[in-house]
Parts: C-alpha cells; sequence; structure tokens
C-alpha cells in the first residue's frame, strides 16, 4: 500500500536534477535596488561590440553613480539614448561603440543621465 502523499518515478532519474536551482528569482539575482530600478528595450546596435544588441532588455540602476567607463541611458535633446560615458581631458563625454568620433560632450542642460545600465538580457 502506498503512503498518501509518496511519489513513484516512472522512469530513470534525470542527470540535470542535480543542477536544478530550486527556486530562481531573476529579481534578487540582477537587481541590487528595486526602488531605484527599471527595465528598457534597446532599440539600435551602438553599443553591440559591448555586448548591447537591439532588442535586449537591459537592467538600469538609478542610483549607481555614473562614472567614465559605465554604459549609461541619458536624455538628450529629448531623445532617450544608451551610450558608454567617457572621460577626455577632465570633461565627460557620451560615446558608441560604431561612432566613437561623434561623442557628445556632457555640458549642457540638454543631457540628463537617468541611470547605469547594469545588465543587458538577450536572447540566444
Amino acid at each position: 500500500m502506498e503512503h498518501p502523499g509518496a511519489r513513484t518515478s516512472a522512469g530513470f532519474p534525470s542527470p540535470a536534477d542535480d543542477y536544478l536551482e530550486k527556486c530562481l528569482d531573476l529579481n534578487e539575482l540582477l537587481i541590487t535596488n528595486k526602488v531605484a530600478t527599471f527595465f528598457m528595450r534597446v532599440v539600435g546596435d551602438a553599443l553591440k561590440p559591448s555586448g548591447i544588441r537591439n532588442g535586449d532588455i537591459l537592467i538600469v540602476d538609478r542610483s549607481i553613480n555614473a562614472v567614465a567607463g559605465k554604459i549609461v541611458v541619458a536624455v538628450i535633446d529629448g531623445e532617450l539614448v544608451v551610450r558608454r560615458l567617457e572621460s577626455l581631458d577632465g570633461r565627460l563625454f557620451l560615446t558608441s561603440d560604431d561612432a566613437p568620433a561623434e561623442a557628445v560632450a556632457i555640458d549642457g542642460e540638454d543631457i540628463q543621465i537617468w541611470g547605469v545600465a547594469t545588465t543587458s538580457v538577450h536572447p540566444l
């Protein structure tokens, strides 16, 4: 007689069972500051060599300090862009991988940094 709630395998155990996570929460894994984090979908391939492709979902944290070398989400003349923040001769610039010569200096009131990209999620 089988005990209520007992489980019986109908086949062989899977070798993958040893590698399965019991409970995987992507929010817990990828987000450090929930209140300051937002998601956005990337349009364009300006940072494709850096691993950020058209259609990717970016996780952006507004609480991280935007410093040279970070990939940031910025607003330039009302347009939302994803660019790398670079420093040259004490000035900050927004650059892309596909047109580094077209760097935009962060001098005016027309540019706002909205946050730092922490993760890019894309299909394989």
